[in-house]
């Protein structure tokens, strides 16, 4: 993969490190009813599961951020891609069904930078 391909995926990586550390905060730490507001769809589990996954996306931020900023953290960072595009498809599968069609284009589109930044990574490590 090219050095501009690589470049923009550690831009994009660091992108989506800002999202999910966003969306874990979120998760983690605001009431339910601010989550049940936003359609969080960590409300379908259990309290404690839904602040879990809060965590853990706090934790592929920061995975990401790292892999972003040094290349001994890639293979960390692809892990916490792949995390978060089976966190997407789950998301998008409860989206879908509550009726929330509304949310699976966001879905779609963090799954899929998570999956071009994995690549990248995966690539860039390859050499």
């Amino acid at each position: 993969m090219a050095r501009s391909a690589h470049g923009i995926a550690r831009i994009v990586a660091l992108l989506l490190a800002l999202a999910f550390a966003f969306f874990g905060y979120f998760k983690t730490f605001a009431s339910l009813s601010v989550l049940a507001q936003h359609h969080a769809w960590t409300l379908v589990l259990p309290v404690a599961a839904g602040r879990l996954v809060g965590v853990t996306e706090l934790v592929a931020a920061l995975a990401l951020l790292l892999g972003a900023i040094a290349a001994r953290w890639h293979r960390v960072a692809r892990g916490a891609a792949i995390y978060l595009i089976v966190n997407q498809a789950c998301a998008a599968a409860v989206h879908l069904a509550r009726g929330e069609t509304a949310a699976l284009p966001q879905n779609a589109v963090l799954a899929a930078l998570a999956a071009f930044v994995g690549f990248a990574l995966a690539q860039r490590q390859a050499r």
